[in-house]
């Protein structure tokens, strides 16, 4: 009985059944446990590979910039970009990992893959027979743009003659050769051009989108001609027209035996100046015996009618209809020597719209419709268009009162016109080989005139703006995506308006237009300079405030305050270059900064 009342305890004793238990639960327990240690290294280990393969994949893309894998074969330089960058971010040994690799490949013309691999050493795990876990990442990258609009604003002044201007030329097709290299097929890639000096050359675009968009009519500063009749009278000639009006006696005897002398005189006829006179010559007559107290009737004297008027010049401001001249015809104008006929034809440039008078330069006011970058022409407000850029009839009389004189004041004194603008446009590779256009535009550009940076920029916004003049087009790309909007802005030099040439605001001292006129009635270079300056400052600011991303490149000269300050984010984006090698590397930088850097997967 006592042994079958153990047995009875023993099956109501449950304390030796969960020792049982518990002991066999410890394997799989550790299975578990040590499963999820080891799987927290392995994470971590894979997302640091994964990291570095990353930085070192984009730093060997980044190297190689607009260049091309040529046969799969990477230059070595490239490869121990990567190497250094995926030793930096995976020191040997970390978390304990060993035989750690990372390989470079080429992925095409420009992308770039890696691979990265390595063991990390079990802990708990090797209760299960497992020393080491294998990771493997890999990584791809390439260099491709959105869609990008770009608007190179370009110096043009005469500081920029000869070697520089060739450099340009040589930065700005390699700027595009940089960014065409980085496009997806899928992007839109537009680029406008800007050469720019005291005026730029917008006027085919502006009569292609609208032909209200330039005035018809507009005042410009020149001169007419004012006539006076003084009369009839009859009169002896002198044997030369050169003598006429002379008051030397002996210049009006003519021999009377030359029959060369007679036919001079009954050819006389015609019309002739005579200082500030005009004289109208008839009815030339020999006398032959006019000087009959001369010995021997030698002397004979030419008689004729003549018709005299007075000439003098008016010099003031003149309207002049404009809407032959904008439309790209030949227009005569009483603008020559005398009221005589000059023709004349567009070359495109432009004067600028209504402006005003800016004070503390901490805002732009909304009367000054020139630093505008949104305002569209009304074609009833003559205010809010431009006018064509004139200089056959424009005339320098240096003061703005009316002169009347019988002198001639310069006419086309000191004015240029540069090289026509482009607006935003696609030019797409012919091939392998760079768009012909756009290298034809870009060879066009000619060194000469003044310098007025504010006149580039305004036009480099209202090409790029997605709402101004040119909305249409620019608002949005036909893929749909985002569009990545630059003005990159090229200058060789200081603020230099030239207050004595005829520019975008008309003559300084004669108009008046941007800061009125000088308190001894002639500005000087420096003094107005302050203003084209100010105004800079704040189509700085505007551009930026469209979304516009700003890059300036001082070529040959220090960054001004403004120059620098005018790229978005300041120094950052504002380039120095001091010759022409250095003026192509920055374009190319610059490009290369547009271009976007990705990973691929």
């Amino acid at each position: 009985m006592a042994f079958f009342g153990m047995l009875r305890r023993l099956r109501k004793d449950a304390t030796a059944n969960m020792m049982a238990i518990g002991a066999a639960a410890i394997i799989p327990l550790i299975g578990v446990v040590g499963g999820g240690v080891d799987a927290s290294r392995m994470y971590l280990v894979q997302s640091r590979l994964q990291q570095s393969c990353d930085a070192a994949t984009l730093a060997a893309r980044k190297k190689l910039a607009g260049g091309v894998i040529t046969d799969g074969v990477i230059p070595s330089a490239i490869e121990t970009q990567a190497d250094n960058f995926f030793a930096a971010n995976f020191p040997a040994g970390q978390y304990g990992t060993t035989d750690v690799e990372y390989e470079l490949t080429a992925g095409g013309e420009t992308q770039m893959n890696g691979a990265a691999s390595a063991k990390v050493p079990a802990t708990l795990m090797k209760v299960f027979g497992y020393s080491s876990l294998d990771i493997a990442v890999t990584c791809s990258a390439d260099l491709n743009l959105p869609n990008i609009d770009v608007a190179l604003v370009l110096d043009n002044s005469g500081s920029m003659r000869n070697s520089r201007i060739a450099g340009l030329k040589t930065a700005v097709e390699s700027f595009y050769d940089e960014v065409m290299a980085a496009k997806d097929d899928g992007a839109r890639v537009r680029i406008a051009l800007v050469p720019y000096s005291n005026t730029v050359n917008v006027g085919s675009l502006l009569m292609a989108a609208d032909t209200d968009f330039i005035k018809d009519s507009h005042t410009y500063q020149s001169r007419e001609a004012q006539t006076t009749d003084l009369g009839n009278s009859t009169e002896l000639l002198p044997r030369s027209s050169t003598q006429l009006g002379s008051t030397n006696s002996s210049h009006y005897h003519w021999n009377a035996n030359a029959a060369v002398h007679r036919r001079d005189c009954l050819a006389y006829n015609g019309t002739y100046t005579v200082g500030n006179e005009t004289w109208t010559i008839t009815n030339a007559t020999w006398v032959p015996a006019y000087w009959a107290d001369w010995p021997n009737n030698q002397k004979a004297a030419c008689s004729a009618s003549i018709h005299k008027e007075s000439f003098t010049y008016v010099y003031k401001p003149i309207v002049f209809d404009t809407s032959d001249f904008k439309a790209g015809n030949t227009v005569s104008t009483a603008t020559g020597t005398r009221g005589a006929s000059v023709s004349s034809s567009w070359a495109g440039c432009i004067e600028e719209r209504k402006t005003v008078q800016i004070s503390d330069y901490s805002s732009i006011p909304s009367e000054a419709y020139d630093l505008d970058i949104d305002m569209v022409p009304d074609s009833s407000d003559p205010d809010t268009q431009w006018a064509p850029f004139w200089p056959d009839v424009t005339f320098d009389r240096a003061v703005p009162a009316n002169v009347t004189t019988t002198s001639e004041y310069p006419n086309n004194y000191h004015y240029d016109c540069p090289a026509q603008s482009y607006r935003l446009q696609e030019w797409p590779l012919d091939g392998a080989d760079r768009n012909a256009a756009f290298e034809n535009a870009v060879d066009a550009m000619v060194a000469s005139g003044y310098t007025m940076h504010d006149i580039g920029l305004i036009w480099g916004a209202r090409l790029l703006s997605p709402d101004g003049i040119f909305a249409g087009d620019n608002a949005t790309a036909p893929n749909g995506d985002t569009i990545s909007r630059h003005l990159i802005f090229m200058t060789d030099g200081l603020m230099e308006p030239g207050p004595s040439a005829y520019h975008a605001y008309g003559d300084y001292d004669m108009e008046g237009r941007l800061a009125g006129f000088a308190a001894d009635g002639t500005w000087a270079t420096t003094d107005i300079a302050v203003h084209h300056n100010g105004r800079m400052a704040l189509l700085c600011e505007a551009i930026k405030n469209k979304n516009i991303t700003i890059w300036t490149v001082a070529f040959g000269l220090p960054h001004t305050t403004y120059t620098q300050n005018c790229a978005t984010g300041g120094a950052t984006r504002a380039f120095t270059a001091a010759n022409n090698a250095q003026l192509n590397n920055a374009f190319k930088q610059i490009a290369a900064s547009i271009a976007e850097l990705r990973l691929v997967n």
